[in-house]
């Protein structure tokens, strides 16, 4: 070097900071997002967001493939979901006990009942094929 003072490293190391400060910022929750309400004595009720259903959907796409097709998988032959005929009570109810002989097994100690109901309305709305949401 001649005597001149790089500032490369420096701004890069710069620009990783402020990106991951940005990155943070993005993928942690603001306070509102926790304390939602509050309880008769002033103190905040902590609300944990939910995960929706196509994130709660990755747990099934070993099987059932990330479109909802099915086929041959790991616990035998799963069920295409695209052209489910299950109403949504029947398909919580699979969800929930899981159907053994066929080799779908059970949430019910993994998943919460309102997390399954979650999972059981994206079935039902998209993933299911349009032509099949009618009947």
């Amino acid at each position: 070097m001649n005597g001149k003072k790089t500032t490369t490293g420096y701004t890069a190391i710069a620009t990783a900071i402020a990106m991951s400060a940005l990155a943070l910022n993005f993928f942690v929750p603001t306070r509102s997002a926790f304390a939602q309400a509050q309880v008769d004595d002033g103190r905040p009720v902590i609300k944990v967001p939910r995960r929706g259903g196509r994130e709660l959907f990755q747990d099934c796409v070993l099987c059932h493939k990330y479109d909802g097709r099915g086929g041959a998988s790991e616990g035998g032959y799963a069920a295409d979901l695209r052209v489910t005929t299950l109403t949504r009570a029947q398909l919580i109810h699979v969800i929930t006990y899981g159907r053994r002989a066929r080799g779908m097994p059970a949430f019910e100690e993994l998943l919460e009942a309102a997390k399954i109901e979650t999972l059981a309305d994206f079935i039902l709305t998209d993933l299911r094929l349009p032509e099949q949401r009618d009947n």
